[in-house]
């Protein structure tokens, strides 16, 4: 029988997906939030907004291995939801269709988007640890974190105006994914001490961002964004928490194959939901945290069920379609590459001091 793959990591990319709903779900009415939600909120915000993080020191932590195939086939789903979206809520247009017939182009789905980039350079990526010994690889994860984590996060400043949302901090999150399997495999750390880091961090970031918010006047999370070192830093006890776990699930280990996908129609979801319970009219009540909660399951929940119905229908077309584009794709990859280095060889000779 072959053994089941530790289902510790796959409930940590379950988790991310209902962070992204339950948050999502908050955004809109931050700014008409009583003080007391504004409180709940701010907290909220902190606990879930390291999902992207998370998710890439997962990925990180396996490698990702570069199919085109796959990413076609991914592709292919997420046209089908977008294609769902523009029928079901009569968004009909010349522009919308083009965006969605080519969802990975357009900033429709950023995450995806940033995604494909980072596993088409994924065997790049990975060869990074291989060519540096541990203290070097150390060294430049510290140094990407100080420039790009440390500096937003006190002096609100950005080399790249991209709040964290962007092909770099996800990649310095899968490095550190990747440091962590390769170099710190054998230890053991202390699942208390991880909480207690994770939870007094987040206590800071709210506080920080609760007195940012009143002195502005609305609703900051500064501190919480993906480019925050506080955030940075619960993600990485929050993952390594989970490390420390070790049970299998075949139901976690299915459902998180979903989650992908969940990153591209939980948007769609909310929308079509909100059409039905609208969540404004509780901003100023005491219980309005546990209603966006119980709100962020049913979404989540119809995700999960909407995506399994889609693939028990279309999986297997999907599969046949991504075959039909691979063909082409592969007939005509090698004279590409071969138009290529001819090319570069030749502006080289061209460009070359006689």
């Amino acid at each position: 029988m072959p053994k089941q793959r530790n289902s510790s990591f796959e409930l940590i990319r379950i988790l991310c997906i209902f962070f992204v709903v339950f948050w999502h779900s908050i955004g809109p009415y931050t700014n008409d939030l009583s003080t007391g939600n504004l409180v709940g909120s701010s907290f909220v915000n902190t606990l879930t907004n390291n999902t992207n993080l998370l998710f890439m020191m997962v990925s990180g932590y396996f490698g990702i291995r570069f199919n085109l195939e796959k990413l076609i086939k991914l592709d292919i789903a997420i046209i089908f939801y977008d294609l769902l979206h523009l029928f079901l809520f009569g968004e009909f247009g010349i522009k919308s269709l083009i965006i969605a017939c080519m969802p990975i182009t357009f900033k429709s789905h950023w995450f995806i988007s940033y995604y494909f980039v980072i596993t088409i350079l994924s065997s790049f990526l990975n060869k990074i640890p291989e060519q540096l010994d541990r203290k070097s690889f150390r060294n430049l994860i510290l140094l990407l974190l100080f420039l790009f984590y440390v500096i937003p996060t006190v002096f609100f400043y950005e080399i790249i105006e991209d709040a964290g949302k962007g092909v770099v901090c996800m990649t310095i999150m899968y490095l550190i994914g990747r440091y962590i399997r390769l170099h710190l495999s054998d230890l053991s750390f202390s699942q208390k001490k991880l909480a207690a880091v994770f939870f007094s961090v987040s206590i800071l970031a709210t506080v920080l961002n609760i007195i940012l918010s009143l002195k502005k006047g609305v609703f900051t999370g500064m501190y919480c964004r993906d480019n925050s070192i506080l955030i940075a830093v619960t993600a990485i006890s929050f993952f390594l928490f989970f490390r420390e776990m070790n049970f299998s699930s075949r139901i976690i280990n299915h459902l998180s194959g979903d989650v992908v996908i969940l990153y591209c129609i939980e948007g769609y979801a909310r929308k079509f939901f909100w059409q039905y319970f609208d969540l404004a009219p509780y901003t100023k009540s005491p219980y309005f945290i546990g209603i966006v909660f119980v709100f962020a399951v049913v979404v989540f929940l119809f995700c999960i069920l909407l995506n399994e119905l889609r693939r028990l229908l279309f999986d297997r077309i999907d599969g046949a379609l991504a075959a039909l584009i691979m063909k082409p794709v592969n007939a005509c990859t090698p004279a590409l590459i071969n138009g290529y280095r001819r090319a570069h060889d030749g502006m080289v000779q061209f460009l070359r001091k006689k």
